[in-house]
């Protein structure tokens, strides 16, 4: 009996010896690795040293409240992104998201994204407090590519002491008033186009061969950009709804680039490429240069070029066009998730995150962007207020309601092929005061079917 009680003892000391060591194990065991959640950064904003500090802060952010989730900036130069994206795609190393980045690199490399349509529908994710337009922009019927982040709506920037010099009123801020239109935008800036003797576009003795101060430019975008304007049924689209036919001769695009090139040649208040060239080695961007009075371009252009200027300046709408229409392209900016990145589970959460009403604001505020959800509106415009005091902030919400619809940026096949081909178009407007319009936009037209024809064939 004796022998039977110190063997009982012996196991129960054995045991309690076994739990305790198994309970010292799993005090110290590490807790699970978190799933990893890369932001590549390089295709669009976010690569300024300011910018840097201010996304890793907000990684900081997510990191220090989230358990089983870990974010990380990768900030690649712009001039390298496409390299890097595809070498990290074919190695089987995808980041989980791409962005802030917009239209135009999601059409590009529209095949790499993934649709988060499922996510939506799993979560039933509300997307009711998304401007319209956010949510359609980067929308295909095979590909939704990413919760709305940003809109960067367009109008005018015009250079008041540059208006009270020629003695003119500044433009409307009225969306309402349909006399602020293409004919009146070309008188206006022929009258604040100025030689090296202060003569205008109007007068007699006007040197075009010394122009010190151009009256209007919109040369920070493309050829589908600068074309979107006019109105063709497409808009911003050079083909038809099923992509293969070419209508980049529209009667509205031919009408537009006749317009812009007699604006450079005839009536000489656009730059032509030379003139460009002169304000491009100022170093300064043309409307900071102080040699372009009327600017066209979007909210991602406050950040950059309202920054200390040497004069006073506001924003005005677009012009209505020749039809009576106003079509302000804009901009949008979301974070893509790679289809074939690993943890796309945390990529959903991350991207949740950012566009959060809690941080929307402050994540717009790194990249320049309005926004996307309606119920920030006023704590963006607050933010609008101490950083651009002077200027009419309504006019910037009002732009949203008049997008371009195709988008000036959206997928088409061989998106790039088109795009290099619309631009030498570009190239013949700003360097060629003799070309023929029509034949010029014809072979171009001739040039993108091509290109249509091919892809279709080989699909």
């Amino acid at each position: 009996m004796k022998t039977k009680l110190l063997k009982l003892f012996a196991l129960f000391a054995m045991a309690s010896m076994l739990l305790a060591a198994c309970s010292g194990i799993a005090a110290t065991q590490a807790p699970a690795e978190k799933a990893k959640v890369v932001i590549f950064v390089g295709f669009g904003t976010g690569t300024d040293p300011d910018q840097v500090a201010a996304q890793e802060a907000l990684a900081k952010k997510f990191n220090d409240s989230h358990e089983d989730i870990e974010m990380e900036f990768l900030i690649v130069p712009n001039e390298e992104a496409t390299e890097r994206f595809l070498a990290m795609v074919s190695g089987d190393n995808a980041p989980q998201l791409v962005g802030p980045h917009g239209t135009s690199t999601i059409a590009r490399f529209k095949e790499y994204w993934e649709d988060i349509t499922p996510y939506i529908q799993k979560d039933n994710y509300d997307l009711s407090d998304f401007y319209g337009p956010a949510t359609t922009i980067n929308k295909y019927p095979d590909l939704d590519a990413g919760l709305p982040l940003g809109l960067y709506p367009s109008f005018l920037f015009y250079n008041k002491d540059a208006f009270d010099a020629a003695g003119l009123a500044y433009p409307t801020h009225d969306y309402t008033d349909t006399s602020w239109n293409i004919d009146a935008l070309k008188e206006m800036a022929m009258q604040l186009t100025l030689d090296a003797s202060d003569n205008t576009a109007n007068d007699a003795g006007f040197d075009a061969s010394s122009i010190k101060q151009w009256g209007y430019a919109d040369t920070w975008t493309d050829m589908r950009g600068q074309l979107t304007m006019f109105g063709a049924a497409d808009q911003g689209r050079p083909t038809t709804d099923d992509y293969k036919t070419a209508t980049f001769n529209a009667p509205e695009r031919v009408f537009g680039f006749r317009w812009l090139h007699d604006g450079v040649w005839r009536d000489h208040f656009i730059p032509d490429a030379n003139g460009q060239a002169a304000i491009d080695s100022t170093g300064a961007d043309p409307f900071g240069s102080g040699q372009v009075a009327i600017w066209y371009s979007h909210t991602w252009f406050m950040s950059e070029g309202l920054n200390e200027l040497p004069f006073a300046f506001d924003i005005a709408p677009l012009f209505y066009n020749q039809d009576g229409e106003r079509i302000a392209r804009i901009h949008a900016d979301l974070f893509t998730m790679s289809k074939n990145a690993k943890n796309k589970d945390a990529a959903w959460e991350v991207m949740k995150w950012l566009v959060a009403p809690e941080q929307i604001v402050d994540v717009c505020k790194i990249y320049g962007c309005l926004p996307a959800r309606k119920s920030t509106e006023e704590a963006y415009l607050n933010f609008l207020k101490e950083r651009y005091p002077t200027i009419d902030h309504d006019v910037i919400f009002q732009a949203i309601d008049y997008l371009d619809n195709p988008h000036h940026e959206g997928w088409v096949p061989e998106w790039g092929k088109v795009n290099d081909t619309l631009n030498n178009v570009l190239s013949i407007l700003y360097s060629d005061s003799e070309a023929d319009v029509q034949a010029v936009m014809d072979q171009g037209n001739e040039d993108v079917q091509k290109i249509l024809d091919e892809y279709w064939a080989n699909q």
